[in-house]
């Protein structure tokens, strides 16, 4: 029983008993003089059973979860295995996913030094300058795809129009880069291990981050995987949400794409 304390207790630090806060990015709020532990804890190993209880008649579904890097796929799927694909991939939107479970992943020993939490985001699709490495090579994918060189050439563009010098905004338009090329590395290793006809669908957002340029997320990828043969189906909208950065709605798009072999 201790793992699964384990794992409730974890949730539970972060969503209640720390002072964690979490808005487009996670922070840190004023400190608490005194929290509850034990009712939280408890509370969350009382959803844990009553799952349990409830989709205990479903254990003949079989499924299996990788820790793996989805650029790097072969090694741990058979080829023409794969009927679909559903995801919500990151997007170029500046947010450190690693650190939205940073501090769960150091209570469930994950992790405890900044070599574990540097191997961790070396797995990850590029999408913000906090995980960018310079031995990184994804963007030699997109180097000749004209769209997302202009997107990128633009950006730079601008923070140089502006004079922003941080290391962070030096980094906007490699972040581009990166991203779309981790994305197509993506796509091509997915090919072998799709059988004919199979359909993916991705949850890509737009995003206006980087000195309000617009990035069309599910168009570009959509160009990105017609050039690795995939077929385009749609780019269905999904929701909008509002942008802190242009204060307009921005698109979440289900890039739906087949693979005809």
């Amino acid at each position: 029983m201790r793992n699964y304390a384990k794992l409730a207790l974890a949730k539970q630090t972060v969503k209640e008993i720390s002072n964690l806060r979490f808005g487009p990015e996670i922070g840190v709020g004023k400190l608490k003089t005194d929290t509850p532990v034990l009712e939280p804890l408890l509370t969350a190993l009382d959803r844990m059973i009553a799952d349990l209880r409830k989709y205990h008649t479903m254990s003949d579904t079989l499924a299996t979860v990788f820790l793996a890097d989805a650029r790097d796929m072969r090694r741990h799927l058979s080829p023409c295995s794969i009927d679909a694909v559903i995801t919500s991939p990151p997007y170029p939107n500046e947010k450190d996913y690693s650190r939205t479970t940073r501090l769960e992943s150091v209570l469930l020993g994950f992790m405890s030094t900044r070599a574990d939490l540097r191997r961790q985001k070396q797995q990850f699709i590029r999408s913000n300058t906090r995980s960018v490495y310079k031995a990184d090579t994804d963007h030699s994918w997109v180097a000749d795809i004209p769209r997302i060189q202009a997107l990128a050439d633009s950006i730079e563009e601008r923070r140089l129009e502006l004079g922003k010098t941080s290391g962070f905004e030096k980094q906007y338009a490699k972040v581009v880069r990166l991203y779309f090329g981790g994305m197509a590395r993506h796509l091509s290793e997915l090919r072998s291990l799709l059988r004919p006809g199979a359909k993916l669908a991705y949850v890509v957002g737009d995003q206006a981050s980087y000195f309000r340029i617009m990035i069309r997320t599910g168009q570009i990828l959509g160009e990105v995987a017609e050039r690795l043969g995939y077929e385009v189906l749609d780019v269905d909208l999904f929701r909008t949400r509002f942008s802190t950065a242009t204060k307009e709605q921005l698109r979440e798009e289900v890039l739906l794409l087949q693979w005809n072999g």
